[in-house]
């Protein structure tokens, strides 16, 4: 299998971790932090950035930087026909604002907490767009969304109640090859159970015709089944040949991954 040349386009999080692999060549990176084995590489636009990943002969870009998904970095490389392993930047702005995407989680049978019209019980969860904060009163309740208009008022406009569900908390890393969706175990979950969580999510992403390949966390509370409280696009390590992965992306050869799988 060939031997891939990669660019991180963030701080180094993931460098370790791809430099472990047997199917790397030359890593790059677009941080100034000094790594050894990466070659630093500077760009002003994701425009500019394709055109240095063309003459480096960049394989694959993983992108750690949430901004830069959100700002589009994903559109601008495959426009210009680079592998970019990142959410393109339609869905990672839908799929980062929670109010947004609880209707279609619904849909596809995705577990999600209710929302409140008013807190009957505490405590509750208040939450907007890229916020969420436990609250044990109504005076807290008016205290912080105090607090959240004081940042923004489009902020705190945005803001909804949310049920507040006890249970372990942590994160699935998924990845979608643009047919399959895969989703790295994680010992705190039934395999069963995300094996049913990874089916609707992929359903999901295929009949919502959504057009990306890579990396994305769902945020998760588990009892007795998996309830969706959010995504994010932080880089997580995990037990396994990264760019291995990366390839199977790529070639849209997910489903020959031997794990928890469609």
């Amino acid at each position: 299998m060939q031997k891939l040349n990669v660019l991180i386009a963030g701080d180094g999080v993931s460098a370790d971790f791809i430099k472990a692999s047997k199917y790397l060549n030359k890593l790059y990176i677009t941080s100034d932090i000094k790594i050894e084995g990466c070659v630093n590489i500077k760009f002003n636009t994701f425009v500019e950035l394709a055109k240095k990943c063309k003459a480096l002969k960049i394989d694959v870009v993983f992108v750690e930087n949430e901004k830069w998904i959100l700002q589009g970095i994903s559109d601008v490389l495959r426009n210009n026909f680079i592998n970019c392993l990142a959410l393109n930047s339609n869905w990672a702005n839908f799929l980062i604002d929670f109010g947004k995407s609880k209707n279609l989680l619904q849909k596809y049978k995705i577990f999600i907490p209710k929302n409140l019209a008013y807190p009957n019980e505490f405590p509750v969860i208040v939450k907007s767009n890229r916020h969420a904060n436990v609250v044990n009163s109504v005076d807290e309740v008016i205290k912080y969304r105090n607090e959240l208009a004081s940042v923004s008022e489009e902020i705190a406009k945005s803001s909804f109640l949310e049920e507040f569900i006890q249970g372990k908390y942590c994160k699935i890393t998924s990845v979608f090859d643009g047919k399959t969706l895969i989703s790295i175990p994680v010992q705190e979950l039934p395999n069963e159970k995300l094996l049913e969580y990874n089916q609707n999510l992929q359903t999901m992403l295929i009949a919502e015709n959504s057009n990306f390949i890579g990396f994305f966390n769902s945020k998760i509370i588990y009892n007795d089944e998996i309830v969706n409280i959010g995504f994010d696009f932080e880089w997580q390590n995990f037990d396994y040949d990264i760019l291995y992965l990366a390839i199977s992306t790529i070639y849209q050869k997910l489903n020959e991954i031997d794990f928890v799988k469609n």
